[in-house]
C-alpha cells in the first residue's frame, strides 16, 4: 500500500467540493482525493489496497471488500464526493447518431432502442449516454452498456466499506479524457487512435478532434502480439469506412511499464500508421483521471449506477431522518416534561405558601368583614338621603296641585307605592313623569283609571338603594 498526502496544483475549472475516486485494477484498489479551491485542484491523497486473494486460493475473487475497508479507513468519506468506474472491457460502447433533441427526449429514444443494441436482456443490463456533438441536425450519442452484476459487484463492495458511490464511470473514457486534458492526445480531425494497454485486454478508442469515435475493448488471449494487431487493422477499416471524408490519423499507445512497452513496440511495427507510446509516469491511473474529472467540474452525464442503489440510499436516509426526528421529539418531550414538572412544583410551592398565609390572615379578614359589616350599617343609619321623611319631601314638592294621595307605603330601601285621585289623567301621567326624573327612584310604573271624571292612580317607585327593612306609612 503507498499513500501520498502533499497536495499538487493542477489548473482546472474548480467548484469547491471534495472528490474521492476508487478505481479497480486486476489485483488490487486505487484512491485518489481531491479538492477543487478556486480555479485550481489539489491532489491530496493517492493510495492503493491489495485485493490479491490469500494464498492457496489463486482462483478466489479478488478480495474488494477488504481492500475497500483497507481505503476506508485512510479518509472521512462523509466529507467526499465518491465517484468509481468498470472496466472497458466489461462495458459495450456504442456511437450512435440521433436527432439534435433536449437529454431527456434522447433518453427517451434510447430506451426504446436500447433492446436492439445488446443481446442481453434488459434486465440484467444497465445503460448510460453522453452527448458529444451536435452538427447537421443530428447529435452523436455515446451509449455505455454494462452487464448489472459487474456494476453491482463494485458498488457493493465500496457500500460495504462505507462509500457511497454517486457515479459509475468507464476507466478507459476517464483516462482519455485525463489525457486530452493534459493535451496529449492530437488535436486534428483525422481518424486517430488510443489503445490503452492493460495486462489481459486492450482497449481502443477512436476518436477525431478530441471527441470519440469509437470505443471496443480486445482480449488478449496467448497471441496477443498478433491478435492486437489484426483487430487494430479491422478497427482501422471499419472506421475509415464509416468517416470516408476523414485520412487516417496518429496511434499513441498507452503502457504503464517497460514490459507493456516493449509489446506496444511490437505491435506498431506491423502497422502503416505512425505510433508514438507514453509509459510510465505519463500514463495517468484511473482513479486519479476520474477523481480530475469531477474536481474540476466536467458535465459528463455518463452514469451507470444502477438505480436500485439510489432507491436504497434514499430509503436509508428517510428512515435516518425518521430516527433522528424521533430522537429530537423524544428530547423535546423530555425537555418540555422536566420544564412542566419544574413549573409545576414552583406552582405548588405557592400555592402552599399562599394557603399559609391565608389561613394565617383569616381570623383579621373575618374581624374586618364585622367591622365592615357594621360600619356600614352604621352609615345607611346616618344616611337620610333615602329615608322615608326625604321621599316623603320629594313627592311633595313635585306633586301637582288638585291632587290627592290616599295611600303612601314605604318599605326601606325597596320601594314606595302611592295610590291616589287627580283631576285628569294628563295630571296624572304629569306626576308620574316627574317622579322619573327624580334621583331617588330607578324606575317608576304604575296604572290609572278614571272614573266619574276624577282618574285614581295607583304608582309604584324602584328606590336606588340596597334592600334593606321596611319601613310602612299610611295617610
Amino acid at each position: 500500500m503507498r499513500a501520498n498526502r502533499n497536495p499538487r496544483k493542477l489548473s482546472g475549472l474548480g467548484h469547491a467540493r471534495d472528490w474521492a475516486a476508487v478505481a479497480f485494477g486486476p489485483s488490487r484498489l486505487e484512491l485518489t482525493t481531491a479538492r477543487a479551491e478556486g480555479a485550481e485542484i489539489s491532489v491530496l491523497q493517492q493510495s492503493s489496497a491489495s485485493a490479491v486473494p490469500p494464498a492457496g486460493m489463486p482462483d478466489s475473487p479478488p478480495q474488494w471488500q477488504i481492500a475497500a475497508q483497507s481505503l476506508r479507513q485512510q479518509f472521512d468519506s462523509r466529507e467526499h464526493r465518491v465517484v468509481t468506474s468498470v472496466s472497458c472491457e466489461d462495458v459495450l460502447c456504442q456511437i450512435l447518431r440521433l436527432p439534435a433533441t433536449e437529454p431527456t427526449e434522447l433518453k427517451q429514444m434510447l430506451d426504446l432502442q436500447i433492446d436492439n443494441i445488446t443481446p442481453l436482456p434488459l434486465e440484467e443490463v444497465v445503460y448510460s449516454f453522453e452527448p458529444l456533438s451536435a452538427a447537421d441536425g443530428q447529435t452523436r450519442v455515446l451509449v455505455a452498456i454494462a452487464r448489472k452484476a459487474k456494476v453491482n459487484e463494485r458498488v457493493e463492495a465500496l457500500e460495504s466499506a462505507g462509500f457511497q458511490p454517486e457515479i459509475v464511470s468507464v476507466d478507459a473514457l476517464a483516462m482519455f479524457r485525463a489525457l486530452a486534458r493534459r493535451n496529449l492526445l492530437a488535436q486534428d480531425d483525422r481518424l486517430n487512435v488510443l489503445v490503452i494497454l492493460g495486462l489481459v485486454s486492450a482497449d481502443v478508442i477512436v476518436y477525431s478532434q478530441v471527441v470519440p469515435l469509437a470505443v471496443r475493448s480486445l482480449v488478449l488471449g496467448a497471441e496477443g502480439e498478433s491478435v492486437l494487431r489484426e483487430e487494430l487493422q479491422r478497427t482501422f477499416v471499419a472506421t475509415e469506412a464509416g468517416q470516408p471524408e476523414r485520412m487516417m490519423g496518429d496511434v499513441i499507445f498507452l503502457a504503464p511499464g517497460e514490459e507493456l512497452k516493449a509489446f506496444a513496440e511490437k505491435v506498431a511495427n506491423g502497422l502503416t500508421a505512425q505510433s508514438s507510446f507514453l509509459t510510465n509516469g505519463a500514463v495517468p491511473s484511473a482513479a486519479l483521471s476520474l477523481c480530475l474529472q469531477y474536481a474540476t467540474g466536467e458535465t459528463a452525464q455518463l452514469n451507470l449506477l444502477p438505480e436500485e442503489w439510489r432507491q436504497k440510499r434514499q430509503i436509508k436516509a428517510l428512515r435516518r431522518r425518521l430516527i433522528r426526528g424521533v430522537i429530537a421529539v423524544g428530547i423535546v418531550y423530555v425537555l418540555a416534561l422536566a420544564v412542566f414538572l419544574t413549573l409545576l412544583a414552583v406552582k405548588k410551592a405557592q400555592l402552599n405558601r399562599v394557603t399559609r398565609e391565608i389561613k394565617n390572615q383569616q381570623g383579621a379578614f373575618v374581624d374586618a368583614r364585622q367591622t365592615q359589616g357594621q360600619l356600614m350599617a352604621m352609615r345607611n343609619q346616618l344616611d337620610t338621603k333615602f329615608s322615608a321623611l326625604e321621599v316623603l319631601r320629594e313627592i311633595t314638592v313635585r306633586m301637582p296641585k288638585d291632587m290627592q294621595l290616599s295611600s303612601f307605603v314605604f318599605k326601606k330601601d325597596l320601594t314606595l307605592s302611592l295610590k291616589g285621585q287627580a283631576p285628569s289623567g294628563a295630571i296624572a301621567l304629569d306626576f308620574q313623569s316627574r317622579l322619573q326624573q327624580c334621583d331617588l327612584f330607578s324606575k317608576v310604573s304604575g296604572r290609572s283609571d278614571t272614573v266619574g271624571g276624577l282618574t285614581k292612580f295607583d304608582l309604584t317607585c324602584t328606590l336606588k338603594t340596597a334592600a334593606g327593612p321596611g319601613l310602612t306609612v299610611g295617610r
